[in-house]
């Protein structure tokens, strides 16, 4: 199945693109708030609640191991078709969900289903634009995703107050189905002429075994890894701080969340401009920095006794802006050399930073202590570990990438 000899515009692909990147934010910013009230219902204990972000990450980095090279083989949009619709059966299930196990379990499916529409977005990225364009289209994407990680939270916040923890799964179908017809409308099969033609799962791992190692692709895969999941950390912890801790209403600790999302907004729009002026290497150091001394102001604050919202959502707006530099700048040096699996080389990413989202998630509920010293400790060490990890050894690779 090779490509369209139609190319739809750039700024219907873009629209298209930003729906599938936004499948996270969609899928956990909306129900962040409602974590609380959700915990309640269920009667379950706050570690425990927050296993409907972990259960979700990591069946969603496990299946864009399967995802990827299955639209390297049938193409993109069947693919995204077909996970799409299991999404939008997924999300009817949590709605209904009669226990918390139950809700897991729909949970898991919907973290599966949703795996492609991100894994996709990227490969999609990196057969149109190539190397030098998928930088800079990824960067421009990121942004435009911003506003969705932006409303999400603030959306969930006053569905959660009005109709409770279900109603942001509403919010999820419509998303789902809104995004299925936006594919079969309008997205056309991308996937290269020389991508394989077969489907062998042995040769897939053998291509994952071959691709890990890869230094370049390790290089960016581990410092990509180490800040999203830090940023795991603040969406899956920030609300037990804000509105469990410090006692705010649902509706504004969303538009604390969504604060701290304007500035990955910011940061990838940056990226965007200055990407291929100042190469990938020189954003993501700044972005870790950034977030860095961000993370760091948190806890500043935490020992100054100021126990407000404003006090961790404004350095959480800083860090994301960090964030933004960094990541689609690390996604896309990740990828970018390996054209004829692209599929797999962004599933194999997807997959390690989600894993360690999951990871994270269960970390900052299991330390949760009503403070914000948690939060912000892990997030420090987490954009420390990102900047070391990479910083020591990107100089060796310059010429390559």
């Amino acid at each position: 199945m090779g490509k369209s000899t139609t190319t739809p515009s750039i700024l219907v692909i873009g629209a298209i693109l930003t729906l599938l990147v936004a499948a996270n934010p969609v899928s956990t910013d909306t129900l962040a708030p409602g974590v609380p009230a959700l915990r309640d219902y269920f009667g379950v204990s706050t570690s425990n609640a927050n296993l409907v972000f972990s259960v979700y990450v990591f069946t969603f980095g496990f299946m864009q191991l399967v995802f990827g090279p299955v639209a390297d083989r049938f193409g993109r949009r069947p693919v995204l078709i077909t996970s799409m619709t299991l999404y939008c059966i997924a999300t009817f299930f949590c709605v209904f969900a009669p226990t918390f196990e139950t809700l897991l379990a729909a949970r898991a499916l919907q973290g599966a289903a949703a795996s492609a529409a991100p894994a996709l977005a990227r490969a999609v990225i990196r057969d149109l634009y190539g190397v030098e364009g998928s930088r800079k289209v990824m960067s421009y994407v990121m942004s435009a995703f911003g506003i969705f990680a932006i409303g999400a939270p603030a959306i969930g916040g006053v569905l959660v107050a009005w109709q409770g923890w279900q109603a942001s799964f509403f919010f999820c179908a419509v998303y789902g189905l809104v995004t299925i017809c936006a594919v079969i409308v309008f997205l056309k099969e991308s996937r290269p002429d020389e991508a394989p033609t077969s489907l062998s799962f042995s040769t897939t791992f053998k291509i994952y075994l071959r691709l890990t190692p890869d230094p370049l692709f390790a290089l960016n895969c581990i410092t990509n890894l180490l800040m999203y999941s830090a940023m795991f950390v603040w969406l899956s912890g920030s609300m037990l701080v804000i509105v469990d801790g410090y006692g705010i209403s649902p509706e504004i600790g969303g538009l604390f969340l969504a604060l701290g999302s304007t500035g990955f907004m910011a940061g990838a729009a940056i990226a965007g401009r200055l990407g291929t002026r100042l190469g990938p290497h020189k954003l993501i150091i700044a972005g870790s920095s950034i977030a860095i001394v961000a993370a760091a102001m948190i806890i500043v604050l935490h020992g100054l006794n100021v126990a407000t919202g404003l006090a961790v959502a404004l350095p959480a707006l800083v860090w994301m802006l960090g964030h933004g530099l960094h990541y689609p700048q690390s996604m896309a040096a990740a990828v970018a050399p390996f054209p004829e699996n692209a599929g797999a080389a962004s599933s194999l990413i997807g997959f390690y930073q989600t894993t360690a989202g999951a990871i994270a998630a269960v970390t900052i509920g299991a330390l949760h202590d009503g403070t914000a010293m948690p939060l912000g400790g892990l997030m420090l060490g987490l954009s420390v570990a990102a900047l070391v990890a990479y910083t020591p050894f990107y100089r060796r690779y310059l010429k390559s990438v």
